[in-house]
C-alpha cells in the first residue's frame, strides 16, 4: 500500500515540486523467494519542498512491508562498514567521555555491530531495532535490544528516568515519516552534556556521483545540512560538528547536543557546508535537473552495454543483491535475459530474487563456477574493497563493471 503526501515531512509546506521519477518499482528492499505478481509496487518520484528545501519521496509506504523479518542488510558482512561503525564507536567514546554505567542507545541497531563497538565497558547498551530479532544471538552479551521501532515511552520502559550519554541513528533517520516527532523524543531522552550522532546520505554527494540507486522505498527524505539545521533548532539541539565520507555514495555524520564544549572546533566546519550548500544552489531546481539529465541517460547507456556484452557472446552476473542494485534493476529495465543471475555473499538471500525484475540469487561460489566475464557490481560505493577482493578473478581475465559513477570496467 502507498499514499501521496500532500505536505512536507518536516515543514508541512505544502509545495512540493516534482524532481524525478524512477517509475513504479516493487519494493526495492524485499527479495522474494519466487516471482511474486502481487509483491507490492509503487511510484519512486523525488519532490522538493518549496518552503524548506526538503528532498523527499512523493509517497509514503507501510512501514511493516519494508522492515521486518524479512529486511536483508546486515552490517556485519561488509568489513569495511564494520571498519567504519568501530572508528565511529571510538570516536563518539572519546568525545562523550563516556564513564562506567553510561546509557549507549542505537536506533535501528540492526545485527548489533556498532552495539558491539562499546562492549566490556560497563556501559548500559540498548538498541532498538524491528527486523532485528533474528540477530538477537550476535548481540553482546552486555547489551539489551527492544525489536521495535523507537519511542521514549518504550526507552524509558527499559531504563526508567535514566537519560543517555550517546544516541545513535546510522542510515535509519531518512528512513522516517515524522522526523521531526522523533527527533523531539530523542532530544527527550538526551542527557544535558550527551551527544546524538546521526549518519546518511548525503544530498550534495548523491547529486554530484549521479547516486540515483540512493532513491528506494525505505529512504523517504533526502538531507543535507540545512534542514539537519532546521530540525535542530525546532527541539533545541545545537549541530556540534559534521563530517563528511564516502560511505554508501557519499554521507555525513552530524553530531547534535546541548553542549557545545564538547566538539569546540565543529562550529566552523559546520557554517562551512551550509555556506557551500548555498554556494551549489540547491534552493533552486537548477542542479536537480541536471541530475535528472544525468540519470536518464544513465539508464539507456547502461541496457546498451549490457545488451552488446549479449550480442558479443560473453556472459555477465551481478555482484551483490542489494536494494541500490534493485532501483537500477527496475528502473533500467534489466531482468534475467540481460542478467542470468547475482552472486551474493548473505545466506539468507540465497535462492531469492530480485523484487519486479525476479533475477535468482546465489552464492559467490555458484556464480564463479559458471565463470562470467563480468560481473555487474550493485554496491560500487566499496569499489576499492572489491577490487582488491577479487583480486584473483581480475587476474583470471574477469571485469568488474562500476555502474556509477559512471559506467566504468577494470580489468587486470
Amino acid at each position: 500500500m502507498h499514499r501521496q503526501v500532500t505536505e512536507c515531512r518536516i515543514c508541512k509546506g505544502e509545495g512540493l515540486a516534482v524532481l524525478l521519477e524512477l517509475g513504479t518499482q516493487a519494493l526495492t528492499g524485499v527479495f522474494p523467494r519466487r516471482p511474486d505478481p502481487q509483491l507490492t509496487k509503487g511510484p519512486l518520484t523525488l519532490a522538493r519542498c518549496d518552503n524548506c528545501g526538503l528532498v523527499q519521496l512523493l509517497h509514503s509506504y507501510e512501514r511493516d512491508e519494508l522492515y521486518g523479518p524479512h529486511y536483508g542488510y546486515r552490517s556485519s558482512l561488509n568489513r569495511r562498514m564494520v571498519d567504519h561503525l568501530e572508528s565511529k564507536a571510538l570516536a563518539l567514546k572519546s568525545a562523550a567521555n563516556l564513564r562506567p554505567g553510561d546509557v549507549v542507545v542505537d536506533i535501528g541497531s540492526n545485527d548489533g555491530t556498532l552495539l558491539s563497538f562499546f562492549s566490556g565497558e560497563n556501559l548500559s547498551l540498548l538498541g532498538f531495532d524491528p527486523s532485528a530479532a533474528r540477530w538477537r544471538g550476535n548481540y553482546p552479551a552486555d547489551s539489551s535490544l527492544i525489536a521495535d521501532f523507537f519511542t521514549a515511552d518504550l526507552y524509558r520502559g527499559a531504563l526508567g528516568r535514566r537519560k543517555a550519554r550517546v544516541v545513535t541513528s546510522i542510515a535509519m533517520f531518512y528512513d522516517l515519516e515524522r522526523p521531526l516527532d522523533f527527533a523531539y523524543e530523542v532530544a527527550d531522552i538526551l542527557a544535558d552534556d550527551g551527544v546524538w550522532h546521526l549518519e546518511q546520505s548525503y544530498l550534495p554527494a548523491m547529486l554530484r556521483v549521479n547516486a540515483y540507486d540512493t532513491i528506494c522505498h525505505e529512504h523517504v527524505e533526502y538531507y543535507a545540512l540545512a534542514q539537519i539545521k532546521w530540525l535542530a533548532d525546532k527541539v533545541g539541539l545545537a549541530i556540534l560538528d559534521v563530517e563528511f565520507n564516502d560511505v554508501n555514495g557519499g554521507s555525513f555524520a552530524v553530531t547534535l547536543g546541548r553542549n557545545r564544549r564538547i566538539a569546540p572546533r565543529g562550529e566552523d566546519r559546520v557554517e562551512r557546508s551550509l555556506d557551500e550548500e548555498r554556494r551549489l544552489g540547491l534552493d533552486t531546481l537548477r542542479p536537480f535537473a541536471e541530475f535528472r539529465s544525468r540519470v536518464l541517460a544513465h539508464r539507456h547507456q547502461l541496457r546498451a552495454r549490457l545488451e552488446d556484452i549479449r550480442a558479443r557472446g560473453a556472459r555477465v552476473l551481478g555482484y551483490g543483491a542489494s536494494t541500490k542494485g534493485n532501483v537500477i534493476l527496475q528502473f533500467a529495465g534489466i531482468d534475467r535475459d540481460l542478467l542470468p543471475a547475482i552472486a551474493e555473499v548473505n545466506e539468507d538471500k540465497f535462492g531469492c530474487v530480485t523484487p519486479g525484475t525476479w533475477i535468482p540469487i546465489i552464492s559467490e561460489a555458484d556464480a564463479r563456477a559458471r565463470k562470467p566475464d563480468y560481473f555487474l557490481v550493485f554496491p560500487w560505493h566499496f569499489r576499492a574493497g572489491i577490487v582488491e577482493r577479487e583480486a584473483a578473478y581480475l587476474a583470471a581475465g574477469g571485469r568488474l563493471m562500476f555502474p556509477l559513477p559512471t559506467i566504468d570496467v577494470v580489468s587486470a
